[in-house]
């Protein structure tokens, strides 16, 4: 928790949406498409038809993290000016508003092929191991699919540490030449003091 998982894979996403490079075999990488995001919440699937609204106004209120964590990229955690404040905050909302960066429903994925996508799929410890199996064969041709989570910080009451999609994910693709798994340590956590004591204490 609080090591910067989201964080990292949209900025990388970012960077690699807008300056592809070189990949390790010498070819120039011709970049991605989109930046798609999706959250598993179990909330959200199952209620989201009931939300009133667009598709995107009933997943806005699960992607405001994405949003946060891009405020951040954009422009740090200093205090700003008012002024400034609403420039940053317009400009994140630009980014969406352009399509530079889409958010959608888990519930949605099934059935699609993604060519050319940086797909990252958030607080996968939610999702159960059909959710994870679904999510991973949507990559068609030049897509990477990042899978973030924790296992500690199971919310479905119908999972846990052994049955999530993050941890069955991990355990399925061990030795596939196609992906790595990063697990960030505790003490490379990135919160502010105060939450890194709640984190500790509020176990």
């Amino acid at each position: 928790a609080g090591t910067g998982k989201t964080l990292f894979a949209l900025a990388a996403g970012l960077e690699n949406y807008a300056n592809p490079k070189k990949s390790t075999t010498g070819k120039k990488s011709k970049g991605y498409n989109k930046i798609l995001i999706c959250r598993p919440s179990t909330t959200l699937d199952e209620s989201l038809g009931y939300l009133p609204g667009t598709e995107q106004e009933k997943i806005e209120p699960f992607m405001r993290p994405i949003r946060d964590n891009l405020f951040t990229i954009l422009n740090g955690t200093g205090v700003m000016e008012p002024y400034a404040m609403k420039r940053a905050e317009e400009e994140v909302a630009q980014m969406f508003a352009d399509d530079y960066i889409k958010t959608e429903a888990l519930a949605f994925q099934r059935g699609r092929s993604l060519n050319h996508y940086w797909f990252i799929v958030d607080e996968v410890q939610n999702a159960n191991q059909n959710q994870a199996k679904t999510i991973a064969t949507r990559g068609g041709v030049g897509t990477k699919i990042i899978l973030l989570g924790d296992p500690d910080q199971i919310d479905n009451p119908y999972l846990n540490e052994r049955t999530n999609g993050l941890v069955y994910a991990a355990e399925a693709m061990k030795g596939s030449k196609l992906c790595w798994q990063v697990t960030l340590k505790p003490e490379e956590g990135e919160r502010s003091p105060l939450a890194q004591e709640v984190a500790k204490r509020m176990k």
